[in-house]
């Protein structure tokens, strides 16, 4: 497990030389800071260190503004205010601004310790609590996505292996291991929008006039509003939204081209297609990898981003063992 992180800011360049060599000591991983701006710079980073210990003074933003900042800031960040004021108006503004607790200088490092121990506990007890409400959330919306599916004639194996298709192409795109999780995860979202289409559009075994389309295309927008108030479902709304945009803008809901479609449901858009015209439906037979194949080389920089296409021509085999169940597991 990699040790927590800790942001130090002071514009002292001594104590922050002293309390990094204390916190590492500790075990800590210590980001030291020699401003406010600098310290603001990491905070607001997608992983940001999730205790801070800042002066109340310094260049830049002071730590009470970056305290006020970080007040409802989801996940918590434990600030930890170094200051030489001692009025009790003043230590009650700081607690009221976003500050958890202060410590006055000169610092003792029992008492810093006792913070962070402080904050450690308060830090796992929120990702705990934060992470079995995600676990029930996911739950649900999976019985949604799958009840969608369901309905369309589809099944649990095509969801499982856009899954499989999707974290291939994230891994291969160089994504962290979490954002490439958490689309393994989120791409059997896309469709959940479905839910609220009639039977009489969804189940029709006729090609769609041209009002049951637009009809139809709505699934998007109703699988992002489902999902979008969720702030751990983010990723399943962009894609559930956008993965039926395409690179030359053609697409919808939104017309988006290019980079301007979140990466994910352009992830998740090349997965469903490779995979629904390798099935067969009602109303068409199932394609070769090899016609599917040559349909996305053919459709690169029309429908699909360009660096995807060229990695599922690199790894092509493996989409084809996928879909035949030779590799219906993890990638």
């Amino acid at each position: 497990m990699m040790p927590m992180k800790i942001l130090i800011a002071d514009d002292d360049h001594s104590m922050r030389f002293i309390l990094k060599v204390q916190l590492e000591s500790w075990g800590y991983q210590v980001i030291s800071c020699k401003n406010g701006t600098e310290a603001m710079e990491h905070l607001r980073a997608e992983d940001p260190p999730r205790i801070a210990i800042l002066d109340w003074m310094m260049q830049g933003y002071t730590g009470i503004e970056i305290a006020q900042e970080l007040k409802d800031r989801i996940p918590l960040i434990y600030v930890i205010l170094f200051t030489s004021k001692t009025a009790e108006n003043d230590l009650v503004e700081a607690i009221e601004m976003g500050a958890h607790c202060f410590q006055t200088k000169p610092v003792s490092p029992g008492v810093l310790k006792s913070h962070i121990e402080v904050a450690r506990r308060l830090i796992d007890a929120e990702d705990r609590l934060k992470d079995q409400e995600r676990q029930v959330r996911i739950q649900c919306y999976s019985a949604i996505a799958n009840l969608a599916e369901t309905r369309h004639n589809q099944t649990g194996t095509h969801m499982r292996r856009i899954s499989i298709y999707s974290r291939l192409l994230a891994e291969k795109l160089g994504m962290s291991s979490q954002r490439c999780s958490d689309i393994e995860l989120f791409s059997s979202f896309h469709d959940i929008g479905k839910i609220g289409m009639s039977d009489t559009i969804l189940l029709s075994p006729d090609i769609y006039s041209k009002y049951e389309k637009e009809i139809m295309k709505s699934h998007t927008l109703i699988g992002y509003d489902i999902l979008s108030n969720v702030s751990t479902l983010k990723t399943a709304a962009l894609i559930a939204r956008h993965h039926h945009e395409r690179w030359d803008g053609t697409g919808y809901p939104d017309n988006l081209s290019g980079e301007e479609i979140p990466v994910e449901a352009r992830i998740v858009a090349l997965a469903d297609i490779y995979d629904a015209l390798r099935s067969e439906r009602e109303y068409k037979n199932p394609w070769t990898h090899e016609e599917v194949r040559n349909f996305i080389e053919e459709k690169s920089e029309k429908i699909f981003d360009p660096k995807l296409v060229r990695i599922f021509l690199e790894y092509e085999e493996t989409f084809d063992e996928i879909f035949t169940g030779n590799q219906l597991e993890r990638v």
